[in-house]
């Protein structure tokens, strides 16, 4: 799946359990490495999302590009340990997407 941001506004539509949430909450995840429920248990969704099929590799995976072209992009991948329930990438400080750069995943 590719999702390119416009710079300024972007609307998600579409009926009920078409997984727009679900969007938001990976790209979150993305963003920050840790999903929304984590960061507040109030929260009625945003728990972290786990592959159903638990006996193929599941991957999340996206890129973010820099300010003047995609040369200065980041990318980041995790994969999701069955032992641990946990989606385990590189360490490190999450990117900061700026001003003005797309995310895709």
């Amino acid at each position: 799946m590719l999702l390119e941001l416009a710079p300024r506004l972007n609307l998600i539509a579409g009926d009920n359990s078409l997984g727009k949430s679900f969007l938001l909450d990976v790209a979150w995840y993305c963003l920050t490495r840790r999903w929304p429920k984590e960061l507040n248990q109030k929260l009625s969704g945003g728990a972290m999302t786990q592959p159903i099929a638990k006996n193929k590799p599941a991957e999340i995976k996206f890129r973010v590009d820099g300010e003047v072209d995609s040369t200065q992009a980041k990318e980041y991948s995790c994969k999701f340990n069955l032992e641990e329930e946990a989606w385990i990438g590189r360490a490190g400080r999450p990117v900061n997407p700026g001003k003005d750069k797309s995310l895709r995943f």
